[in-house]
């Protein structure tokens, strides 16, 4: 008989590292783009806000994306048994898989969206002087605070013991 341990996290307290997160990230890159550059000068426009809205629903989706093929890839999961969308009523964008797949596995899942979506539009930022790329790589770092604290919690169990992701919430059952 597998024991059966359901892992959930709360949304009130990823929301509040969220913003404890961009804020720090917010200033900590300030001084940093100022230190590179001698300066950081930001300006918006409509059509500056459009874009920056359009690459952050953009990279959101990339983000799920990245999840889904990391449960094809490093999980096996056919494509076929994978869901994604967004939960209105959390806020969250998600990817599922309706199949089992190891801890390490699941590993590889929450963490494979962390470089190309956060961390590469990040130094995109800081390299070619874009605020608006570091205000992107900042949003997603943040974005992927739900994730990392997953992965937190799988650190606890066996590589080898199974994981079910719920489709919506941000929770999984683990069978040992």
């Amino acid at each position: 008989m597998e024991k059966e341990t359901v892992v959930e996290l709360s949304m009130k307290k990823i929301n509040i590292a969220v913003f404890v997160v961009i804020l720090l990230l917010f200033i900590g890159f300030c001084f940093l783009h100022v230190w590179l550059h001698g300066r950081l000068e930001v300006s918006m426009t409509l059509n500056g806000l459009l874009l920056f809205i359009a690459l952050y629903v953009f990279f959101i989706l990339f983000h799920e994306a990245l999840h889904l093929c990391a449960f094809h890839w490093v999980g096996h999961v056919e494509w076929k048994k994978l869901k994604w969308g967004v939960n209105w009523k959390l806020g969250v964008a998600y990817a599922h898989s309706t199949m089992p797949v190891t801890v390490k596995q699941m590993k590889w899942v929450l963490f494979m969206p962390f470089v190309p979506t956060a961390v590469i539009p990040l130094l995109f930022g800081l390299i070619f002087n874009s605020p608006s790329f570091l205000l992107l790589g900042i949003f997603m770092v943040a974005g992927c605070l739900g994730d990392y604290a997953l992965y937190q919690k799988l650190k606890r169990f066996s590589n080898k013991a199974k994981v079910i992701d719920h489709l919506t919430k941000p929770q999984f059952t683990v069978y040992e």
